[in-house]
Order: structure tokens, then sequence, then C-alpha cells
């Protein structure tokens, strides 16, 4: 890992400060006059209730872990 040190700590150093912007972006919506309340609760129990059922029907792992290159089988 000794190569990917430096790189790592930028690509982090990068990120937070990508991060950082975008929620100070979004801290500055009122979100109350895009969303009102009762549709924001519904959206979240949607969202929730989406991921339960997918974690139902699928059977592998969930993300890349495990999963075979191109043109191999899995191990």
């Amino acid at each position: 890992m000794q190569g990917w040190r430096t790189f790592l700590l930028n690509a982090l150093a990068a990120a937070s400060i990508i991060v950082l912007e975008i929620v100070t972006m979004l801290a500055g919506v009122d979100w109350q006059a895009h969303l009102p309340r009762e549709v924001a609760i519904w959206i979240v129990v949607a969202v929730n209730i989406a991921n339960i059922v997918l974690r139902h029907v699928t059977s592998g792992p969930a993300g890349w872990r495990n999963a075979a290159a191109p043109g191999k089988e899995p191990s």
C-alpha cells in the first residue's frame, strides 16, 4: 500500500471538501417550501420498505463483494 498512501490522503481530503460543500448547499435549502412534511414522511417510509424488499429478494452479498471478474465464475 506504500504507493497509494499519498493518493489516498489526497483523495480523502478532496472528498471531505466536496462533501462539506454539498452539505452546506443542502443546508441552505428551505425543504418545506419544496416538499411538504406529509410527503417527506411517506418518501422515507417508501425508501425503507424498498430496501427491506430488495434485501429479501437479493441472494448475493450487498455491493461488489465476491463479484466475479468479467468472463470468470465467482469463487
